[in-house]
């Protein structure tokens, strides 16, 4: 079934499960993202159209990209540091906390731009990792976490470095505060690229939560990148309901064709209304 949220019934049907549900999973992907400024990476405008995927996707990619085409590598970093630096939570991120307050809900993501906690949001699993925290390989460990100020100062210093044409020395101390190679190792955000693992224990964690969850709702996600995407699947075959609200994405079930930052809102505000009506 697919639905406009211009129609009332979509929002009603949608309410309705979430008042039923004992335990539910929200599962957000880049489209919860776009009102706060930052672009998805497969949309035919996004950023894996500008910057091929086996260049700047996995690990040896953006090394060698940041060796032979330091330029290149200052660009695609750029795009994607500013819009984080700056983002803050939109209205999807903030009614996602606010459902969280009126019904037992898991959220996953596979976003590492830290909004959904900046919302106050709990129980928030990080399938694809956080660009704040800062871990050092080989062994993993987090050294620190920054701060959206600081990946700001990364992004004024990578557009200083192109004065000096962006030469790969001066990408490198641009970087230094989230980036560095030593010694001791590489110091990097704690970030999931193609070819990683996923983040632990949250993808335990989440793949527990949605075993268990008797509604699943999948809002702004392509469904294309696995293993995440899995957890779809896994939710249907565990007995859940399974919802999805996307502009251009969905599947079987109950698919509501409108962004997150529209849908969302509209949903708790008729949630909170017939709470209320209830009340009196």
């Amino acid at each position: 079934m697919t639905l406009s949220v211009s129609s009332p019934e979509p929002l009603r049907q949608l309410a309705d499960l979430v008042s039923r549900s004992k335990r539910g999973v929200i599962f957000t992907g880049a489209g919860v993202g776009t009102a706060s400024g930052i672009s998805t990476f497969r949309d035919m405008d996004g950023l894996w159209a500008r910057f091929p995927p086996e260049d700047f996707a996995n690990w040896a990619g953006l090394l060698r990209t940041a060796t032979l085409q330091p330029a290149r590598f200052a660009e695609f970093l750029i795009s994607v540091l500013e819009p984080i630096a700056t983002a803050q939570p939109n209205p999807a991120h903030l009614a996602i906390t606010e459902l969280q307050s009126i019904a037992k809900m898991t959220v996953i993501t596979q976003n590492i731009d830290g909004l959904q906690q900046d919302a106050s949001a709990i129980d928030v699993y990080e399938l694809h990792g956080t660009l704040f925290e800062i871990v050092q390989t080989p062994s993993g460990e987090v050294i620190r976490h920054v701060t959206r100020s600081e990946v700001a100062e990364v992004v004024d210093g990578l557009r200083q470095s192109q004065k000096q044409l962006w030469s790969f020395p001066s990408v490198m101390r641009a970087l230094k505060p989230i980036f560095e190679v030593s010694s001791e190792g590489v110091t990097h955000p704690n970030v999931v690229l193609f070819g990683d693992q996923l983040r632990e224990p949250d993808w335990s964690l989440a793949i527990e939560s949605t075993e268990s969850c008797d509604l699943f709702i999948a809002v702004g996600t392509s469904q294309t990148v696995r293993p995440a995407s899995d957890l779809i699947s896994i939710a249907r075959e565990s007995g859940a309901e399974v919802v999805y609200i996307d502009p251009e994405c969905g599947g079987r079930g109950l698919w509501i064709r409108d962004h997150a930052e529209c849908v969302l809102p509209e949903l708790l505000q008729l949630m909170t209304n017939h709470g209320n009506s209830e009340e009196e």
